[in-house]
């Protein structure tokens, strides 16, 4: 067998090793768009969209900065909680969800009909531009919400008099080595019960509901949960207490809800 001359040998050994730096570390590898899907609105402009999605972070904190589509003529995070961008923590799968920050879209161009597949863009600090398509769904009820100081898209649930009124309260402290927070919740008058998540109200329980920056991180199932580490900056925590049907509880016209801040330099 003949030796591959020099030139020739040193082509092959750069091009292996520029193919093993793309699969080790190509851009947006370590951050995945997953079950993104786009509805209007009831009661809305018609060529007017949300778009919900999943983040998988496998990676280190970053922090979502912009998305983008060419079928609309605008594009908007909505989140109230945040004007600088959102953290996504670390080893962790978020989403851009109805009662949390989200995604609008005005002056969608075309049939908007079911099924229809949306571009979407999404820009990260660190990660750059993860692309996907949302499918086109069926039309969301926006809930009441908002109007108990409970920012997105939700519906709440009054306590009626007689029954448990829940309260809550929240801090975070940092874990070990910098490997991220322990989310600690203080509930009284509410109980926790996974098995009970996507059934009937039962005054009194439920589940939380935990927020970073206005990005939904997860649900809560107990008093304390763990995140991965975040970006640098200033971050407001949110824990809201939602019935087994998911809506926020609120005492008169108050909501169930608690906050408090990480600051990470």
């Amino acid at each position: 067998m003949k030796l591959l001359r020099p030139v020739v040998l040193l082509a092959v050994l750069v091009a292996i090793g520029w193919t093993a730096m793309r699969i080790i570390d190509p851009v947006g590898k370590d951050l995945l768009l997953q079950d993104v899907h786009a509805a209007q609105l009831d009661g809305q402009a018609p060529d007017s969209l949300v778009v919900f999605l999943k983040i998988e972070n496998r990676g280190g904190p970053d922090t979502l900065l912009s998305a983008s589509t060419r079928d609309a003529s605008e594009t908007i995070i909505y989140n109230p909680e945040s004007d600088s961008g959102i953290p996504v923590p670390a080893g962790t799968s978020p989403s851009l969800a109805s009662d949390g920050a989200h995604i609008l879209l005005r002056g969608v161009r075309g049939e908007i009909s079911d099924g229809r597949l949306i571009p979407i863009a999404l820009t990260f600090e660190k990660a750059g531009t993860v692309t996907s398509r949302a499918r086109l769904v069926a039309p969301v009820t926006p809930g009441d919400a908002a109007e108990h100081g409970i920012f997105g898209l939700g519906s709440i649930c009054r306590v009626g008099e007689g029954e448990p009124a829940p309260a809550v309260s929240v801090r975070a402290e940092p874990l070990a080595k910098k490997e991220g927070w322990r989310i600690v919740v203080d509930a009284t008058d509410f109980t926790f019960a996974e098995h009970l998540t996507d059934t009937d109200h039962i005054p009194g329980v439920g589940h939380g509901h935990l927020y970073v920056g206005g990005l939904k991180i997860r649900r809560l199932y107990g008093e304390t949960a763990e995140i991965g580490p975040l970006p640098a900056g200033r971050h407001t925590v949110r824990v809201t207490l939602n019935t087994n049907d998911h809506r926020a509880y609120v005492v008169g016209d108050e909501p169930v809800t608690a906050q408090t801040t990480i600051v990470v330099r």
